[in-house]
């Protein structure tokens, strides 16, 4: 016999084990589509917008089925209750090593790309730092987002004449409350410092779609010349940003209070370090460079998402201005013309609640979720999920759903509302801020942000409609 014809009866069986190998494992998974070879169902995912192609592939397969792209299996959740019930398992809230998470996190540091006992001291210490510093105390954040949201309205009314795209002044309002809160610092608009950051951190968000589709098989982006520049322009710029917050703790450390008494998330991280040093405590969970990798997921997490709500709900006001009357009959009824809306307000105006609620349900600024990872070998619902299995939510779906949603293209904010006028309490596939053990740690912030930047806005442009309708696509 032939060395080629031993060595090619050596490839033969290998390929045929791995098949029936990968067979074996997909016989345990949610069915769907059947791939081809190495690609998987890659093909059948081109042609239009992801969300809705999966969303036409639920009607097929049902609220929960599993692709092939590439090597990896990808679980669709298409449904909010298995979105519950999968992601507030502590096994479904790894995540997986993709080349987004690597970049962002110098590795799977931080809190949105660590999992294990890394993700649960972090996550768990900046709950409860950012409750401490404002999260769940109105008067704290009040006159902070207040002063941002009337900087808008005063650009608003100085640049009513012409064309604006107001985007960049709003990141600036946004990044300006994080900066408060993680480094109690503000910056101008005018600080090139702050506009170097400012634009390097939209960059980043703007590159990463390029590269989220090859974050399977990132070798691919070799093969196209623009989602490999933008790889790389997202390792400058992280660099850049990395360094920039470097420097803000090196100098915390020099100005560390001696006694506690923390004015800012930095000062709270280092002092904890401090303090597990004097304990004789060794917990590598807690350095430096995880310090740095927080603050940024504080900035990439809080900022661009609120900052795109609420470009959306103008968007929708200007094209809605029977809801204009509604909202601002319940601003003058509520708060009147001698005073600002403050957080202390949101409990008496459910329909302004209602109507962001109804803008974060029908923008769906983030139709598929951020991606999971199981931690282990798991055996759930009815299937066996090998360790590595990626799962995926499809939001969109789950704000789209007929059943939940009548009529669900429709922008309706009384879907929102009791019979009485009073807000709904417990909303089924409602998950702006998705669901379970890695819901947005930045969520009771983002809600204070929409309901002052919304009501302060037409607290004083009063009819939105007859000053902006003209450069609606500036919000777009």
């Amino acid at each position: 016999m032939s060395v080629t014809l031993i060595f090619a009866s050596i490839i033969i069986v290998y390929l045929l084990h791995d098949f029936v190998k990968k067979l074996l494992v997909w016989s345990k998974l949610p069915p769907g589509p059947w791939g081809v070879p190495f690609l998987g169902s890659i093909p059948f995912l081109l042609g239009g917008p992801l969300h809705k192609i999966l969303d036409s592939m639920r009607k097929k397969y049902g609220d929960i089925y599993t692709l092939g792209l590439f090597h990896k299996q990808v679980v669709m959740l298409s449904n909010w209750e298995l979105v519950r019930d999968f992601f507030g398992r502590t096994e479904f809230s790894g995540r997986p090593d993709a080349v987004a998470f690597r970049q962002f996190s110098f590795g799977k540091n931080g809190i949105i790309s660590s999992e294990g006992s890394l993700w649960q001291d972090n996550r768990r210490f900046t709950m409860r730092v950012l409750r401490d510093f404002g999260f769940g105390k109105t008067a704290a954040l009040d006159s902070m987002i207040q002063d941002a949201a009337l900087g808008l309205c005063q650009y608003f009314k100085e640049n009513k004449d012409k064309p604006q795209d107001f985007g960049p002044r709003l990141n600036l309002a946004v990044l300006n409350i994080i900066w408060k809160m993680a480094a109690d610092k503000t910056f101008s608009h005018d600080d090139p410092k702050m506009q170097d950051f400012m634009n390097r951190l939209m960059q980043v968000m703007s590159d990463s779609a390029l590269v989220g589709p090859f974050q399977w098989v990132p070798a691919f982006i070799y093969l196209w010349p623009p989602a490999l520049r933008a790889s790389r322009r997202v390792d400058r710029n992280m660099a850049v940003i990395s360094q920039i917050f470097l420097d803000e703790v090196r100098q915390h450390k020099r100005n560390l209070p001696s006694s506690g008494g923390a004015k800012d998330y930095i000062d709270a991280y280092l002092t904890e370090m401090e303090q597990q040093k004097s304990r004789g405590e060794i917990n590598p969970n807690f350095s430096e460079l995880q310090l740095r990798v927080n603050i940024s997921d504080l900035f990439i997490a809080g900022s661009e998402t609120t900052s795109n709500t609420t470009r959306w709900c103008i968007l929708f006001l200007l094209c809605h201005p029977e809801i204009q009357e509604k909202l601002q009959a319940e601003i003058d009824n509520v708060v009147g013309r001698d005073r600002l809306p403050s957080l202390n307000d949101r409990d008496r105006m459910p329909y302004t609640e209602a109507f962001i609620m109804e803008v974060q349900r029908l923008a769906r600024l983030t139709p598929l979720g951020v991606t999971h990872a199981v931690t282990e070998d798991v055996e759930f619902d009815g299937y066996r999920f090998p360790k590595g299995t990626v799962f995926m939510s499809n939001i969109w779906s789950c704000h789209s759903d007929p059943k939940y949603w009548p009529d669900p293209e429709k922008f309706d904010p009384g879907r929102f509302l009791n019979s009485d006028g009073t807000l709904k309490t417990k909303i089924p596939s409602f998950l702006p801020f998705a669901l379970g053990k890695r819901q947005c740690l930045g969520e009771s912030l983002a809600r204070m942000e929409l309901f002052l930047f919304v009501t302060i806005f037409m607290h004083n442009t009063e009819r939105m409609k007859h000053e902006f309708t003209s450069h609606i696509n500036t919000f777009l």
